[in-house]
């Protein structure tokens, strides 16, 4: 359906206008959420520091949504962050075990960082901080956002990460991480994605 058909339409009923523009948009896409992916998935490492006993101008947190460290000093979103107990073991913590919005969560997968995917449905663990140590690989999910996503509203993003080292004396984790920046998607494979 071509945009000249869709502005006549809107001469004379607007609702039908808005329905052909509508269609159009979903014929031009080729997944189930509705979207065509713009962005491919690629492998990267972050360092992220405690919350606690790190200068203050580090990143202690991670958006998903952006596939970046996050500064919490200065306001930025983030979906989980590190801090270390007591015993100086690292702790993977999803916003709302901070007490912010409980959207974002995080799971533990018995699969190998390679090896996964796709992102799991459910079973996400929003309000609680994980106990992590080096070779651990997780599943996360993002709070939900309308960057991308144009007028089909606010939806998550999806990565896989794998626990590459540990520092108690800096109190850092380096982290292996794809994430799915496009939209709705669950892909966690290489390249562009098209789920």
């Amino acid at each position: 359906m071509s945009f000249y058909r869709i502005r006549l339409a809107a001469c004379g009923q607007p609702q039908a206008a808005a329905a052909a523009l509508l269609i159009w948009a979903f014929a031009a896409c080729d997944d189930s959420t509705g979207f065509r992916a713009t962005l491919p998935n690629e492998i990267d490492t972050v360092t992220i520091y405690a919350l606690t006993l790190t200068p203050i101008a580090t990143p202690s947190g991670f958006d998903i949504v952006n596939a970046r460290a996050a500064r919490t000093d200065r306001g930025e979103v983030f979906d989980f962050a590190l801090d270390f107990d007591e015993s100086d073991s690292p702790l993977l913590a999803p916003a709302g075990a901070l007490n912010l919005t409980p959207q974002s969560g995080l799971q533990f997968s018995d699969k190998s960082f390679d090896a996964i995917d796709r992102a799991a449905d459910d079973d996400y663990i929003l309000d609680r901080a994980l106990a992590v140590s080096v070779g651990d690989v997780l599943i996360a999910r993002s709070r939900n956002s309308s960057e991308l996503c144009g007028f089909f509203g606010s939806l998550p993003r999806y990565g896989k990460f794998h626990v590459l080292e540990v520092d108690s004396g800096e109190r850092t984790v380096t982290l292996e991480f794809l994430v799915n920046q496009n939209c709705g998607f669950r892909s966690l494979e290489l390249g562009f994605p098209t789920f």
